[in-house]
């Protein structure tokens, strides 16, 4: 696939967003256990949106040496 400095952007912005959701969910977890409450579901959720950064920044490491090869 032949891809473009828009799609490097693109990726760079959905690193972006998967930091801030990242960071979001951490307080929620922090805010959760501070009351008491169960944090198991929302720590699932913090280990899906860590998985789904990794594998945004491999694809953007993809895309970011195809396009140091052209």
């Amino acid at each position: 696939m032949a891809y473009t400095k828009a799609d490097l952007e693109m990726a760079e912005r959905h690193i972006a967003q998967g930091k801030r959701h990242i960071r979001e969910q951490v307080d929620r977890i922090e805010l959760l256990r501070s009351g008491g409450h169960a944090t198991e579901k929302a720590e699932d959720l913090l280990r899906l949106f860590l998985d789904t950064l990794a594998q945004h920044e491999r694809h953007r490491d993809l895309i970011s040496e195809e396009l140091k090869a052209t």
